[in-house]
């Protein structure tokens, strides 16, 4: 472990709990709110990667972290979670719930020259929000941003971490920017951050219709493929046009002649036959596995750079015609 990587693992191992104890404890103090809504018993558990790092990074010794963290992206990051709970406030007393047409096509046009894309409108199951948290309403707005191909291409390395971080970042700084948005038009509005999001987004953004979540876990989209990070706005808008089909559902049987995430992931994480539990959720990798390989290799994101669906452009249509062939 070079200097900068020791210096890193320092800052983060001494100054980074208190910072992240107090914003997860931000987050699940909306749980106490009356007015929220909550998760069921059948609610999927968030795994905290910043704890489980630094317990990884204290506890084995047999664990060497190669890459340097952006400082100032994951600061920005924090301070854009914080003030996803702490903008609330602003909310109006008695929000409008209900938006013409022509609201919500600017609505999309104020996200897309943030750079968002996808951008889609779905109702959230509660059984999606993570136990110990709570979100305001469940009219949600499903949001994506590019990750960039040059840089995924060289996975695993420090120009790869550092541009997930700064996708995150963007994503959290134009959830914020959306929230504030709907509240100048008189509606209420919470974000949530793509990273430490309250909600999991890969199945609701397979529900709104944006993709297909694939055997590596992660959401495959027509435009960029796995290449996208995820963040919700909800909204007080109760007549929002949610989407009812999803026409990605092909997905799934091209991932099961391809499966070349699981051949090409180092620590063999992906599963190559997914689980199903009693709630209906899908687990698709040993997640033990992987995160030991994340937190010492730059966070990997090799499956993502190997996804055939990855390349862009006609990709998606393409694979689509051999699955369309074989049945």
């Amino acid at each position: 472990m070079g200097f900068k990587q020791k210096l890193s693992k320092a800052m983060i191992t001494k100054a980074g709990p208190s910072r992240i104890k107090g914003m997860i404890a931000k987050q699940k103090s909306l749980s106490n709110h009356p007015a929220m809504l909550l998760p069921t018993s059948t609610s999927p558990t968030r795994f905290e990667i910043p704890f489980e790092m630094l317990k990884l990074l204290k506890e084995r010794n047999d664990i060497e972290m190669r890459q340097v963290f952006p400082i100032r992206q994951m600061l920005s990051i924090m301070r854009n979670i914080n003030l996803s709970v702490d903008s609330l406030s602003k909310n109006p007393s008695i929000p409008s719930t209900s938006a013409s047409v022509e609201f919500l096509e600017q609505l999309k046009d104020f996200a897309n020259s943030l750079g968002v894309g996808p951008f889609e409108f779905v109702k959230l199951p509660t059984d999606l929000i993570f136990q110990d948290f709570g979100v305001i309403y469940d009219n949600a707005i499903i949001i994506a941003l590019e990750m960039s191909k040059e840089k995924i291409d060289k996975a695993p390395s420090q120009d790869t971490i550092d541009m997930v971080f700064g996708t995150y970042d963007e994503l959290g700084i134009a959830a914020n920017k959306i929230a504030d948005f709907l509240r100048e038009q008189g509606y209420a509005a919470q974000a949530d951050h793509p990273l430490g999001g309250l909600v999991l987004f890969p199945p609701l953004a397979q529900k709104a219709g944006i993709g297909r979540v694939g055997k590596h876990g992660l959401l495959i989209t027509p435009e960029f493929g796995p290449r996208v990070r995820l963040a919700a706005v909800y909204t007080s808008i109760q007549n929002l046009p949610f989407a009812d089909t999803n026409y990605h559902d092909w997905i799934d049987e091209y991932c099961k002649i391809c499966g070349i995430c699981i051949k090409q992931c180092p620590p063999q994480a992906i599963l190559e036959e997914a689980v199903t539990h009693d709630t209906g959720r899908i687990t698709n990798i040993t997640q033990q596995s992987c995160f030991e390989y994340f937190t010492q290799f730059y966070g990997c994101s090799i499956c993502v750079k190997v996804c055939p669906f990855s390349n862009a452009g006609d990709t998606y249509e393409r694979l689509k015609v051999v699955i369309e062939k074989r049945i």
